[in-house]
């Protein structure tokens, strides 16, 4: 995985903040993200507040699990995860898989988060009509160490309203990503075995 796919869950953190504010759907996910970057920069702080919470690594967490929780779609990006190994799982791996995805990738992506300039995002904006629409892409690009990165982000209609689930960069999934490293540990250990594995780490 490039060091720029770090990127994609941080600016994935970023979304929820501006739908809690705005329920009625009044933003376009394209603006809700534009908007989303000032609030972002506030809860983190200057400099001085980004290096206590470097060092305090559970309010860090809380700060990315409130933020993400809520308006991350965890279990359907499991289930595009573990793609074939899905439909064999009983409902309790399921979920455990789902929770251990997701608490792993807070606490891989959380220092990144701190070291990140969200001012370098640069949505790429357009007028688009949501009421028809189930599933929408949303195009931003950033500038990460002087290089320019296209990314898409995926955007479903589910129960609770509009939800994220995967990023692609540069045409490249996320998902897929994660997907591929899990079958590959799946079917050498079973998925039981991956499971443990992720519950059992530590900060």
């Amino acid at each position: 995985m490039r060091t720029y796919t770090l990127i994609s869950l941080l600016i994935l953190l970023l979304i929820p903040i501006v739908l809690e504010a705005n329920d009625d759907d009044k933003l376009m996910p394209y603006q809700m993200i534009t908007v989303s970057i000032d609030s972002m920069t506030q809860r983190l702080g200057d400099e001085t507040n980004k290096k206590r919470l470097g060092k305090n690594k559970a309010e860090l967490y809380q700060i990315i699990d409130e933020t993400l929780s809520p308006y991350f779609q965890k279990k359907y990006a499991g289930r595009l995860v573990l793609n074939n190994y899905w439909k064999d799982s009983s409902e309790s791996q399921r979920e455990r898989f789902t929770e251990g995805l997701y608490q792993s990738l807070i606490r891989s992506y959380a220092l990144t988060m701190l070291n990140f300039d969200v001012s370098k995002i640069k949505v790429i904006s357009g007028n688009i009509s949501l009421e028809e629409l189930k599933k929408l892409t949303v195009k931003s690009e950033v500038d990460y160490k002087g290089e320019v990165i296209p990314m898409n982000f995926s955007f479903a209609k589910f129960k609770q309203g509009w939800m994220f689930y995967d990023v692609r960069i540069e045409g490249v999934s996320y998902i897929k990503n994660y997907r591929n490293q899990f079958n590959a540990e799946i079917s050498a250990n079973g998925l039981e075995s991956v499971i443990l594995r992720l519950e059992s780490l530590k900060d």
